[in-house]
């Protein structure tokens, strides 16, 4: 299991917390993401006293789901507006589970949690090859540290306790990174809105359609000038789709470099 140093100090999320965060999502190579994966949403119907209260639970979940066959596991802690923590998980098996085993994952977290948490809480939902985990970390990349599900911390805690991890072998690599004029940084932007819009049109979902391709458009949206400035993408493109916007902006003049 990955579990770094004990931070007692861990106020809940920061900027600094979501880099490392989002750091570690961009980092799996989605082609060698092998098995097959799922994605519970794990809920509690009262909050916990204390922060090592509720860690107990996720250890003992994870130790469960463990003991089912699970190869890699990834878990992020977020808030409910009522101030209670809930789990959103990716897991991974090396064979497709039933619908009654995926049903169990959720079971197991109930009978650990108690205290009135009841299965209708409880969400799983099958992460669907490399779209399914692109979707999933495009969700958890783009939330900051200001994402109403990231403010804060439960009442009366002192402390909120590591807010992600993971465990098992996960296939990474280092993150890439451009250094590019701020001119042909805005140009790449809106090459990628245009990107998100016609990719958002392909959507089956109409209500997910809808949703996606308003995000889209609105993505560059700020009132702020300078936060404008350096505003991202706010969702995952395609590593071949980007690096052809790169090329882009190369072939027309701009100083695209590499840092490494």
């Amino acid at each position: 299991m990955h579990e770094r140093a004990k931070r007692s100090t861990v106020q809940g999320w920061t900027k600094e917390t979501v880099r490392r965060h989002t750091k570690f999502l961009y980092s799996v190579t989605t082609e060698d993401l092998s098995g097959y994966g799922y994605a519970p949403t794990l809920t509690l119907r009262n909050c916990p006293a204390d922060a090592r209260t509720f860690h107990a639970l996720r250890r003992n979940w994870i130790k469960r789901i463990e003991r089912m066959g699970s190869t890699r596991i990834h878990w992020v802690i977020e808030w409910q507006r009522r101030g209670v923590p809930h789990v959103h998980a990716a897991v991974y098996f090396d064979r497709q589970l039933t619908l009654t085993e995926q049903h169990q994952m959720l079971r197991h977290w109930v009978e650990l949690a108690g205290d009135g948490t009841t299965q209708a809480g409880q969400h799983v939902a099958a992460i669907d090859g490399a779209t399914g985990w692109l979707q999933y970390l495009s969700k958890h990349a783009a939330r900051g540290a200001a994402h109403y599900q990231r403010q804060g911390k439960p009442s009366g805690w002192e402390t909120t306790g590591r807010l992600w991890g993971h465990t098992g072998p996960w296939p990474v690599q280092d993150v890439q990174t451009f250094h590019v004029p701020q001119e042909a940084f805005f140009r790449y932007r809106r090459l990628v809105r245009q990107w998100r819009i016609a990719d958002a049109r392909l959507e089956a979902d109409e209500l997910t359609r809808r949703r996606r391709i308003r995000s889209a458009r609105r993505m560059l949206a700020c009132g702020d000038r300078k936060l404008s400035e350096v505003r991202g993408i706010s969702e995952w493109i395609p590593q071949d789709q980007l690096v052809r916007y790169l090329a882009l902006l190369a072939d027309d003049g701009s100083a695209v470099n590499q840092v490494v």
